[in-house]
């Protein structure tokens, strides 16, 4: 617990350490950069080679790895201003990332002055970061924001992607934004679990209850009006113990925490997995019907909140725990929600629903004229033993390097977007989460520099064919 809440305290001249650390790191990216010409071919001034549409940690990982593979020509989107990409400064309520402290994306690409590691060190001292299992989420946030300026990736904030469209004619994606169109030879998506820009709630709880009287996990109220009041919490994951330890940090009178099955789960599998040399690495070889096997087991068995977060919880008085507690009713009455849970009957003041997002790609409105065209995985797979579950059916069906696949060879086009979001949680093994980044980002950008080189071959021989010179 006493880990879990502990905030550093920097070193006095931590300024001027991470100012030396961020010279260091440019100076090692430019060491690095090797080939340092592109392909010789004349691009398009107003056509961006890669969009890589949201600019969290996925984001950061991947458009950094296009840079170095020498390919500059790109731009990240994101709706946020900067430093509120992604979740750790917006609606994120853990104290602590749920990942161990070594699992941190591979976002440098292999260069140390641009590691968690010498960032922390330089910030909070060496003996810091070795005392500590996990990393504190305002730590992370306050490094990505680090490393984006360090980098200096080309980004346009505050610019939300509406649609996404193929032009035939000039083989491009067209981008309509928030701020104008853009155009790109390929996509790709990292706009992380919320893709589908849609919280989940439970139906009844929508139809019977007003809306000032419940929030999701995944918004950013503020909770201080719930002093003194009594909170109940729908769901047993992670994001669901964070708020319920957060409304009680802010003063809850109670906190009861409901979840649907009769006891939480005992492991997280995937997490477990995740440690093995080459798990990230090798998941999207193995063959469908094995993948489905693994996800279909994972969503059989769901996913414990993590040991600090829990035992955070459960050490309050002020907080109770409740299973086989499914919402049968729920109504509101004098003032007070009103619900039936697994039989028992309970009042609270507000309700916070921890019940996940929608992880379909169908709910993705920028991809409205594109989903017709994909594979899903309804399309391709049918398991032999009839077990099945829609979240699978209407999952992605991606390739190798985690791009679209075509229902019809003459769409080939949709294999230059790549889906690094949630929707593909399962199927390929990865969840946006930080064990995973390093690997996927790698096959993204080795199959976008290869269809680069490929796309222009005949002007990359011409120029190699015209080169006469002795030495240059």
């Amino acid at each position: 617990m006493a880990e879990r809440l502990y905030r550093p305290t920097p070193l006095p001249d931590a300024d001027q350490r991470l100012a030396a650390l961020r010279s260091r790191a440019r100076e090692d990216i430019h060491i690095l950069e090797f080939p340092k010409r592109q392909f010789p071919f004349k691009r398009r001034a107003d056509v961006l080679e890669v969009a890589i549409v949201g600019g969290g940690q996925t984001g950061l990982g991947t458009s950094f790895g296009l840079l170095r593979q020498g390919i500059k020509n790109t731009m990240i989107f994101d709706q946020n201003p900067p430093g509120r990409q992604g979740p750790w400064r917006t609606y994120a309520r853990n104290h602590l990332l749920r990942t161990k402290k070594d699992s941190t994306g591979g976002l440098e690409w292999g260069i140390p002055s641009l590691h968690f590691i010498r960032w922390c060190e330089s910030c909070y001292g060496a003996d810091y970061f070795e005392n500590i299992q996990k990393i504190p989420r305002a730590l992370w946030a306050d490094y990505l924001e680090w490393f984006a300026e360090t980098v200096d990736l080309p980004t346009r904030y505050q610019t939300a992607v509406r649609d996404i469209i193929w032009n035939p004619a000039d083989r491009v994606f067209e981008l309509h934004t928030s701020n104008g169109l853009f155009r790109a030879e390929f996509v790709v998506l990292c706009t992380g679990i919320e893709s589908a820009g849609k919280h989940r709630f439970p139906r009844v709880v929508e139809d019977a209850l007003p809306k000032r009287v419940y929030a999701h996990t995944m918004t950013e109220p503020d909770i201080s009006h719930l002093v003194g009041k009594d909170v109940v919490v729908i769901g047993g994951g992670a994001s669901a113990f964070d708020w319920g330890n957060a409304a009680m940090a802010v003063g809850a009178k109670s906190v009861d925490l409901l979840i649907r099955r009769p006891n939480l789960p005992q492991a997280h599998r995937v997490c477990w997995g995740s440690r093995w040399v080459g798990y990230h690495r090798h998941y999207i070889d193995l063959p469908d019907d094995m993948k489905w096997s693994y996800s279909l087991a994972d969503l059989d068995l769901g996913v414990p909140p993590p040991r600090d977060t829990y035992y955070e919880a459960i050490r309050d008085p002020r907080f109770r725990l409740f299973g086989a507690a499914g919402i049968d009713s729920v109504r509101y009455e004098g003032g007070k929600i009103v619900g039936n849970y697994g039989g028992t009957e309970l009042k609270h003041d507000f309700m916070i629903c921890g019940t996940g997002s929608n992880n379909s790609i169908f709910g993705q409105t920028e991809l409205q004229s594109i989903l017709p065209r994909i594979r899903i995985w309804k399309d391709v797979y049918a398991p032999k033993d009839g077990r099945t579950h829609p979240e699978l059916e209407l999952s992605p069906y991606l390739g190798k390097a985690l791009q679209f696949t075509p229902k019809d060879p003459e769409d080939s086009f949709v294999g230059r977007i790549y889906y690094l979001c949630s929707g593909v949680a399962h199927l390929s093994g990865f969840r946006c989460n930080l064990s995973a980044i390093q690997f996927v980002a790698k096959r993204v950008c080795d199959d976008i520099s290869r269809q680069i080189f490929l796309d222009h071959r005949d002007e990359v021989k011409a120029a190699f064919d015209a080169f006469d010179l002795w030495e240059e």
